[in-house]
Parts: C-alpha cells; structure tokens; sequence
C-alpha cells in the first residue's frame, strides 16, 4: 500500500467518530485514503512520525478576522494556518456588501486555507471600526446583505452584527439595527452571529429573536453584560436557547473573554458550543495568540481533552454545514489534519482582562496538513510563557 503522506504512531482523536487511540493515518491525493491501529508494511511519499503528538482533524476557528490590507484589523489566514493547526476559518463580518467583492477577490480567492465569511449588516463592514459602523442608521444595508449571500453561495453563508450599543446606537437605533440583521439572516435562509457587549437590547431580548443555528459570539465575556445576571446565575433564556440549539461560541479576543464568566457557566452546566479565537490585529500577540492556546484555557478550566477537541473541529465544522467532509478524520473526508504536541509544565495564560493563571498544559500546534499538503511552519514556540 503507497500512500502520499502517512501519518504514523500518534494518538489520534475524532469526536466525529468517537475515536481516540493510536492510529496509522494514509493520505492520497488530497483525501484521507486509511485510518488504521498499524500500516507498518505502506510506503509514502512523507512519512512523519507523530509519536508523542496529537493527530486531530484541522482545526475549525468560527470566528478570524482575516481581511488583510482592506479592514485595520485583518490578518493574513495563510500564516494563522501553520501557527495555530486551522485549516478552515470564518472571517465574522469584517466586510458588508460593499466591500465584500474586494475581500473575496483579494483574500479569500487568493489564500490556501479555505476562508468563508459572514456578511455584515453594515455595507462597510469594519472598514471604519473604530467609529460604529452601524450608529448612521443608512449603512445598514437589508437588501445588500441578502444579495451578497446569494451572490457568493458557499462562500457567505450567513450574517453578523456586532450589537454593542457604542456600534449600533441606542434606544430605538439600536433595535431597529438589530432586527435589521435578523431579517437579513431570515430572508437569506442562513443564520445569524451577534457579538454582544453593553447591546441596547438585553441579551434575553435579543434570543426572543434568534433560532436554532443562530449563535452568541463572546459567550464568556465580563463586564456590564453578560450571559449570567446580576446574582451569577445564568439567564433561565440563555439556557433555552442552548437547549433549543443555539450555538454559544467563545470568541475570546481582546476584551471577550473573562475566567471567572466562563468557570461560572460551566459549573452551572453551560460550556461552550464552539472554541473560537477572533483573532484579529490587536490580539494576536496577547492574550490570544492562536486557537490551540484558547483550547488549552478550557483544559485548565476542566473541559475534557476530548471536548475541547470537539468544540474545535466536529462542532464548527456542524454549525458551517461541512460536517460530511472536515472536522473528520474519516476516510474519504478531505485530509485537513492538525498534528499538536500537548506540553507539560507551569504556563501562563490570560484572559481578556489582564488575569492570568497557571495551566499544566498547553497545546501546540506542531504540524498542519491542509487538502493533503504539508503546511510549512508551525511549532508555537513563541506562546510558551513560562511561569516562574
């Protein structure tokens, strides 16, 4: 048996299958050709040797801003592929409809890693980020929104709106603002992400409008809003939804991600749907850094290994519709493999509000195989923080 690439002797983990154990991996042709305890007698091309290392699905990260050049804070998703193990990213709303044709031309058609998008209400996406991109009430753009989906299937597959209310106005601005978005989600047939934080509507009110496949993005985020109330208890809407399906997603960046939110939540039996990174300009020195570290924030809160996986390849992957062929090391998918080493020691890692802790471990990513190809780069050495 000769394969392109075969992956040999590491413990292998596919929630999507329910398997974990040492496993041979067989890679032809772009595909995932045998998924096996021993191929001691194939051939290969490559053969990399992944004792010691975790061979998972590539990595899903539901929430990137990745338009390099067009918005201040897009990053180039060709270099955050090796450095975290992503293999398949959604840009959340960086462009809206009139500045979406640009990013696809220029970005999206042009990288390796495959890229989707959410449009933004607002036709000018986060070009002017800085200054709310929805507090004039003409940006926000219904019929645009809905034309770029239809316009680019596959590729826009659903809407975002960031809801705090220094972006969306207040008062009735704000609310009209936000049933904009998801009557741009409903006339599309796709879904909605609302990034909430300080919103005009409360967060129960805005689930009164969201269905199942919507999402919350920076579930887990501190301040004067958040998904518990004033007491710590999580709102009785919130649990619903997530029981009705719903999907509450991380998205940690610079200000959206609090430890004693998240340990909370979990306690009172809500983790995350999805581990997301918003990785962005101001965050991808610190605190985020790429999407194995945000993993690893979950391992030291108690999340099983297994889960933590799970939140970041089988369950985005679901909530993009792509489960059939990513988030999958099944035979047949499309080869998008991480291989991560899971290191042990005293690290420091830190929340969105300058709070740092002691983890045990850390996850890194050491290799990446995207569409059956060998990604050069990788190692993350350079989010080792050692506490002392």
């Amino acid at each position: 048996m000769t394969f392109d690439i075969l992956i040999r002797g590491g413990e292998l983990i596919d929630p999507a299958q329910q398997l974990r154990g040492t496993r041979d991996v067989g890679i032809t042709a772009g595909r995932i050709a045998a998924v096996e305890p021993s191929l001691a007698d194939a051939e290969a091309t490559t053969v990399i040797e992944a004792d010691g290392l975790l061979v998972v699905p590539g990595l899903v990260d539901l929430h990137v801003h990745v338009d390099r050049g067009h918005t201040p804070l897009g990053l180039d998703p060709d270099l955050l592929c090796p450095a975290g193990g992503v293999t398949t990213m959604l840009d959340t709303g960086s462009t809206g409809s009139g500045n979406f044709p640009g990013f696809r031309r220029d970005v999206i058609d042009r990288a390796d890693t495959e890229v989707l998008a959410l449009i933004n209400l607002s036709c000018i996406g986060l070009a002017a980020s800085s200054l709310g991109e929805l507090l004039d009430r003409r940006y926000a753009d219904v019929p645009g929104t809905v034309r770029t989906i239809r316009e680019h299937p596959g590729v826009a597959v659903g809407v975002k709106i960031r809801a705090g209310a220094h972006i969306i106005g207040t008062g009735e601005t704000g609310r009209a603002n936000f049933l904009d978005a998801v009557r741009a989600a409903r006339e599309s047939g796709t879904w909605l992400m609302v990034h909430i934080g300080e919103s005009p509507l409360s967060i129960p009110e805005m689930l009164e409008h969201m269905q199942p496949g919507d999402c919350i993005t920076h579930c887990y985020k501190g301040g004067s809003e958040r998904i518990l109330d004033p007491a710590g208890r999580l709102f009785d809407e919130v649990r619903a939804a997530a029981e009705q399906g719903v999907v509450f997603d991380v998205g940690h960046g610079y200000g959206s991600f609090q430890w004693e939110v998240a340990e909370s939540c979990l306690k009172q039996g809500l983790p995350p749907t999805t581990i997301s990174t918003d990785l962005h300009t101001k965050n991808i020195q610190g605190p985020v850094y790429d999407l194995p570290t945000t993993m690893s924030k979950f391992l030291h809160l108690g999340v099983s290994l297994e889960e933590v996986i799970a939140m970041a390849t089988t369950r985005p992957a679901r909530v993009l519709g792509l489960e059939q062929d990513r988030g999958t090391l099944a035979v047949g998918t499309t080869a998008d493999v991480a291989l991560l080493e899971q290191k042990s020691g005293a690290f420091q890692l830190t929340d969105s509000y300058r709070q740092t802790r002691t983890a045990d471990r850390l996850l890194v990513a050491a290799g990446t195989i995207r569409r059956g190809e060998v990604v050069p780069g990788g190692g993350g050495l350079w989010t080792r923080h050692l506490a002392r």
